[in-house]
């Protein structure tokens, strides 16, 4: 067999991550969240060591998307992918690359959250006066509409699969609450990315299809800025 030349190797190495950004979604998801994370750095004007944690943490969840799409080709050409072991490897693989998303974002948080005037009083106050029956409320309507959605169209069960995702819709329903009661804008971006790691992770594991989990992070939105406002407005009156 010939010897192939370093250029050729890297050659295939690039082509090989560009297949991976190229046809996975995930993938192509934190190669946009690392390329806002960088951009914000530079706009920070992040440290020498803040630069070499954040680019380890960006780069190694890239690694492991890039691991995670080689293991699901392999046992895909290896075993039919409805074997229920092919099933315990890719979800075992997507763990991994959920751990090292999770690791990078509270890297990313002890990182970031220097550089900003962490409101802490105003938000310990603003939570003070919060009307937490609203945020109750909203979560008992956006579970009560997920699981009637789900018995309407007689998908899924009452907390797994179904028409609209569930975990999407309480965890957008969450963030929705902090939108409307935060003024810091890190926390809020802090709280959407969490209420999108709940909802990938659904994708991830295939219990639902990328429109029935926007179909759940609309719905927990909509209801909670709708009850939000019903509560403002009758507050004022």
């Amino acid at each position: 067999m010939k010897k192939r030349s370093l250029l050729h190797s890297l050659n295939d190495a690039v082509d090989g991550f560009i297949y991976v950004v190229r046809y996975e979604r995930n993938m192509r998801i934190h190669f946009f969240l690392g390329f806002l994370v960088l951009l914000l750095g530079v706009y920070l004007g992040l440290s020498q060591l803040e630069w070499v944690v954040l680019c380890t943490v960006v780069g190694f969840v890239f690694a492991m998307e890039v691991f995670n799409t080689a293991l699901e080709e392999i046992t895909d050409l290896v075993k039919d992918s409805a074997h229920p072991q092919v099933r315990i490897i890719k979800h075992v693989s997507a763990a991994a690359v959920l751990i090292g998303a999770l690791n990078a974002l509270v890297v990313g948080f002890l990182i970031f959250s220097k550089h900003w005037t962490w409101p802490l009083e105003n938000m310990a106050l603003t939570l003070k006066h919060t009307d937490w029956n609203v945020l109750f409320a909203a979560l008992l309507v956006s579970v009560f509409l997920v699981i009637s959605g789900k018995a309407f169209f007689h998908k899924g069960r009452p907390f797994r699969g179904g028409a609209v995702s569930g975990h999407s819709a309480v965890a957008f329903s969450l963030w929705a609450a902090v939108l409307f009661t935060q003024s810091s804008i890190f926390v809020v971006a802090a709280a959407f990315l969490l209420a999108a790691l709940v909802a990938q992770s659904r994708l991830r594991a295939k219990i639902h299809s990328f429109r029935e989990v926007l179909a759940g992070a609309v719905l927990g939105f909509l209801v909670t800025a709708l009850l939000f406002q019903i509560f403002q407005r009758g507050s004022n009156v």
